[in-house]
């Protein structure tokens, strides 16, 4: 059996203000769909965290309708989803029960959990077991044991529970986890605070092949046969240098996978470009209409610095200035801003701005006469 594995698509998704809906309808429509032909897929599986929010916006819904409509309805597909730390598990498993009719099979609410979904290859059957995300006080209340305190328990329980009826057979198990020892990126949500949700992968060890998602950058987790997808597209500039795509694992007859990482390449990319502000603005990749975040090596203020960038890159989303230090005689650093006068704090930004160039003589006289001028005029405002 031929299994596409995807995860962490976050349908709805703001970066920097901006919607990337349009941007993730053109990876799934574009390249997603033509790869269940291509590729001969005989199962998908999405990992958790479909939309980004409970709450989706109503285009990211259109989206995952369209999609999962094609891949069920119009290229009969079987279609496995899991409800991941995002997603509101009570929302995206509406209809279900009918939804599974038609081979769309999603987890999430815990209550309407059902046990394996089995399908047939020329081999045999092949099981596949839904782990939606959910908080181990969710998971006591579900199985009526208060032995489950943390997430490791939780999990080990609901997929025990999950599970029954398929010794000896094919297994492939959807999880949405923090797997310990796995990297993670900065538009991850934890899961819980002090590390606690780390799960040790052992948990997934009867499984033929283990779908993971919550990490965003493709890994293995612990063994070969337990694997991220990571997301669907860069979601932050700290995965700047992740190739996103999906997992192709090939399950054969002896319940042994073997998987092929296929990339996933976006209209615009997220990059992160550095140098000096000069050496920026005159380099030429071809690739103004990418996500840009400028990390710049000048040391003194940019003028202007974002309306130039987004001249010659639209869709440029940040400017960092890291190696930018005050000189030393960039003024008094030590005073109370609270005791300070308004002509010592301007003194002091005026340093700090022009750190290399003092006020002139005439600057000088002039502001002298500003203050002088302020402060008849506060005094005439207090009698």
């Amino acid at each position: 059996m031929r299994i596409l594995h995807t995860a962490d698509w976050h349908l709805g998704k703001m970066f920097y203000g901006e919607y990337l809906t349009d941007e993730q309808a053109y990876v799934l429509k574009e390249q997603f769909l033509p790869l269940l032909k291509s590729e001969h897929i005989d199962a998908v599986v999405l990992a958790g965290d479909v939309y980004d929010r409970s709450l989706p916006p109503a285009a990211a819904v259109e989206l995952f309708d369209e999609i999962s409509t094609k891949v069920t309805a119009e290229m009969h597909v079987p279609f496995f989803v899991i409800s991941g730390n995002h997603d509101s598990a009570a929302r995206l498993s509406f209809g279900s029960r009918l939804l599974a009719r038609q081979q769309l099979y999603i987890a999430g609410d815990l209550d309407k959990l059902s046990g394996p979904v089995v399908l047939d290859d020329a081999a045999g059957p092949v099981a596949f077991i839904m782990l939606p995300y959910a908080e181990p006080a969710d998971v006591r209340q579900l199985l009526g044991d208060d032995s489950i305190r943390d997430h490791q328990t939780a999990l080990s329980r609901l997929a025990a529970f999950q599970s029954k009826g398929t010794a000896g057979l094919r297994t492939v198990c959807l999880a949405h986890v923090f797997a310990s020892g796995g990297t993670a990126s900065d538009s991850e949500r934890p899961l819980s605070l002090g590390g606690t949700e780390c799960i040790d992968t052992a948990v997934f060890a009867p499984y033929s092949y283990t779908a993971l998602g919550h990490l965003h950058g493709p890994q293995q987790a612990g063994r070969a046969n337990i694997r991220y997808a990571g997301s669907l597209m860069k979601y932050s500039f700290s995965e700047a240098k992740q190739k996103k795509g999906a997992v192709i694992a090939d399950l054969a007859a002896d319940g042994t996978v073997t998987t092929t990482h296929v990339p996933f390449v976006p209209r615009k990319d997220v990059r992160i470009l550095t140098g000096t502000f000069a050496e920026i603005m005159e380099r030429e990749d071809g690739q103004t209409d990418d996500f840009i975040l400028a990390r710049v090596d000048d040391t003194q203020p940019i003028l202007d610095g974002m309306g130039k960038l987004r001249r010659k890159y639209p869709n440029a989303l940040a400017l960092e200035t890291p190696q930018r230090q005050m000189a030393a005689n960039s003024g008094d650093r030590n005073f109370d801003l609270r005791q300070a006068s308004d002509q010592v704090l301007f003194d002091n930004f005026a340093a700090a701005i022009r750190p290399d160039q003092p006020l002139s003589e005439k600057e000088t006289a002039y502001l002298q006469r500003l203050w002088e001028t302020l402060q008849r005029e506060e005094g005439s405002d207090d009698q």
